[in-house]
């Protein structure tokens, strides 16, 4: 499911912006991500980020971005069923 949700979720457009507007990632960190040639690359970069980042708000704005372009996602996330290794840690943020 990891990679389901890799190839899914783009970093570089609306998720990047909500994830700057709730000061979860600086510029410099979303210059970073967006630099990454592919979308796949950008979402693990993105993920990496904040896993690292420690920030206990991060997955919770995490999902709160998916909303917009991802419902899909988001429902599978508060359903319990989408089993990726990096959503599980949005599901036990929430």
């Amino acid at each position: 499911m990891y990679a389901d949700f890799v190839d899914a979720v783009d970093a570089k457009g609306h998720v990047m912006d909500y994830l700057i507007q709730n000061r979860i990632v600086s510029d410099e960190v979303a210059q970073q991500v967006r630099g990454k040639e592919t979308k796949q690359d950008r979402c693990r970069a993105m993920l990496h980020k904040l896993l690292s980042s420690r920030n206990p708000k991060a997955f919770v704005v995490l999902r709160d971005a998916l909303e917009r372009d991802y419902d899909y996602i988001v429902h599978e996330i508060d359903k319990g069923t989408y089993n990726s290794n990096c959503v599980l840690y949005i599901a036990l943020y929430i």
